[in-house]
Formats: C-alpha cells, structure tokens, sequence
C-alpha cells in the first residue's frame, strides 16, 4: 500500500511539474507577441505593407495583370496560413485571365500585426480598406477558403455594390446563424478557448501546445494532420509544397498571433449577419465529402441566395479531397477556377 501510495505521489508531482513548466512556457511565448517585420524578407516575398488609421500594419500580395482597368479580385485565406499561398495558387490564373490579385494575410499570421480580440466585422474597414486605398480600388470580387469565407462575407456585407462578386469556398457560419437553422457547425468549434479564457495566466499551456503545433513541428506536424483526415492529399506534392511553405511563412512573427486568432469568439462570433448581404453574382463550391466544414452550410448558403435573386454558381463534388477539393487538379486551371466562375456571372 505504501508502496502505491510513493508512486502514485510521484505521479503526481510529475504531472504537475509538466503542467508548470508547459504553463510558464506558453506564458512565454504569450508574452512575447510578435517579433519585428524583418523588411528584407518582406521584399524578398513580394509582399507590401499597408497601415490603417490605428497604426497597424496589414501585409498583403498583388500579382496578375498590371492592366489598371482590369478587374480585381481579393483572395482571402485560410487558418494557419497566409496571403502569399492564396498568390501562388491563383498568380497565374489572374495573368491568363487579366484579372488583378490581391491576397491579404489576416491579422496574426504572415507580417499583419495582430488584434487581440477582434470581430470580424471590423475587418473590412480596418484591414481590407486601407489596402484598396493604397492601390487604388474602387469595385472588387472577393473570395475565401474555409475562415477566410467569413472575411469575404464581411467585405461583401460592408462594401455593398463596391463588391461585384463573392466566391465561397469550403465556407462556414456563425454560432448564432448555425443555431438558428440546425446546422452543425465547422469542426471542433466547440473546443476552442475565447478570448477571456485566453487571457487567463491558467490557460498559458494553451499558447505552448499552439506553439508547438504551428511553429516548433510546423510544417511536418499541420501536414500530418491534413493528410490523416484526407489521405488523398499526400498524393498532390505540389499542393503540399505550398501548403508546408505557408504554414512555415505564417508564424514568421512568432505563434502568439495565430494562437489569438483561434478564439472562438473570433472565429465563430462575426458580429454581423452574412443573410444582409446584397450581392448577386456568388459562387458556392463546397466539397460533399469536407469533413471540417459540413457541406450543409454551403448548400443552405447557395438556396438561400438563390431566393433572394442572386445568381449562384454551386459545386459539391466529392472527389476524395474534401475541404481542399478545389485547391488542386482542374481547379488550378483559368477556365475551370474560382476567379472564371466570378468574371462570367459578372457579365
């Protein structure tokens, strides 16, 4: 009996031990936020820099025609990545198509500073303005893959008739909306801290288990995970190419910024209502087989804006890809992207 008892003591201060020292040293990495942009690694990407009118920085890609007339389109990311995937998958698209391309690294991730707490519904006017601002747009299209569909919603709902197309790709919704209609929300929503919980010291092991996963074993580990939930993926080199570049690029200020933006509150509590939105040239693709982002919501998202007058192009293949299905094959091409759908219903 003493003898369990001395082991199970040890047990004891062995976990605790363990939970201290993950404690401390995700305060660590919380309390060192977001190192410096370093400028020479910025030009060397091809990125920009823009700043909104409280001083934060947003970095963003332009790639495509040079044409000032032609037509342009935002393409906006997803989670654990940043801007400059969404220009290496559609660079070559906009040139061939003479569209213009403008991909924007979401607060956090890449060199955007941070905004602890944000909603999303902020965004518009304090990211993606000063962008269009700084090179001269007037009207735009604006796409988004998996958490970048949410920003996309946004600039749509904000900007109105400025913004003449929204591509959604593999997109989710907000805990009210999903609620409302019974609709199962995007996966794991349930488990994320919110930003109040974050700011606890208690939940500092949070910030060292997101460091680890997104900076330490990255991209090794974020790639591992894909291909576990979607084994197909491994057979598409090029596209896990660019995916492990960008997952290694977006925590080049450190993982502080990527782990503030998992919150639930931002990533599930937009502060806006995407049914307002005007717009009526959309394109829906959500895959039939997505397991992170339930194909219910893109084929609600699609008959619910096809009632309102809206012309909607909808896609729900299955074709072992899911939540990824239409970043790679065919999908890669000019007259079978995203970018084409959005200039056809445009005209």
């Amino acid at each position: 009996m003493k003898l369990l008892l001395k082991i199970l003591k040890y047990i004891a201060i062995m976990l605790v031990s363990i939970y201290l020292i993950v404690t401390v040293g995700g305060l660590i990495v919380k309390s060192q936020g977001q190192s410096e942009i370093d400028k020479a690694a910025l030009i060397e990407d091809g990125a920009k820099l823009a700043v909104n009118e409280h001083g934060r920085k947003i970095e963003y890609f332009v790639y495509g025609s040079t044409d000032p007339n032609a037509p342009v389109i935002i393409n906006m990311h997803g989670s654990g990545v940043e801007g400059r995937l969404e220009k290496e998958m559609y660079q070559s698209i906009c040139q061939e198509l003479n569209v213009r391309g403008i991909a924007i690294s979401l607060p956090g991730f890449g060199n955007t500073d941070m905004k602890i707490g944000r909603v999303v519904a902020d965004w518009p006017k304090e990211d993606l303005l000063p962008v269009l601002s700084q090179e001269g747009v007037d009207t735009f299209m604006i796409t988004g893959h998996s958490q970048g569909n949410p920003h996309a919603m946004a600039a749509a709902c904000h900007f109105g008739k400025r913004c003449s197309g929204l591509g959604l790709y593999a997109p989710l919704l907000p805990n009210d909306l999903t609620e409302e209609i019974g609709i199962v929300g995007a996966v794991g929503y349930e488990k994320l801290k919110t930003t109040e919980e974050l700011k606890s010291p208690l939940r500092g092991w949070y910030f060292f288990v997101m460091y680890l996963s997104t900076d330490l074993f990255s991209p090794d580990l974020p790639l591992s995970m894909i291909t576990r939930i979607t084994p197909k993926i491994a057979e598409d080199t090029l596209m896990t190419d660019m995916f492990g570049k960008s997952f290694t690029r977006a925590v080049i200020r450190g993982s502080a910024g990527n782990t503030w933006e998992s919150a639930r509150d931002v990533c599930y509590d937009w502060g806006f209502d995407p049914r307002l939105i005007e717009t009526k040239n959309i394109s829906v693709w959500h895959a039939a087989d997505d397991t992170w982002c339930p194909p219910e919501i893109g084929a609600w998202l699609a008959e619910y804006f096809t009632e309102k007058g809206a012309t909607v192009n909808f896609k729900n293949q299955d074709e072992g890809f899911g939540h990824f299905t239409y970043s790679r094959g065919k999908y890669t091409k000019a007259e079978h992207s995203l970018v084409k759908a959005l200039l056809d219903g445009h005209k």
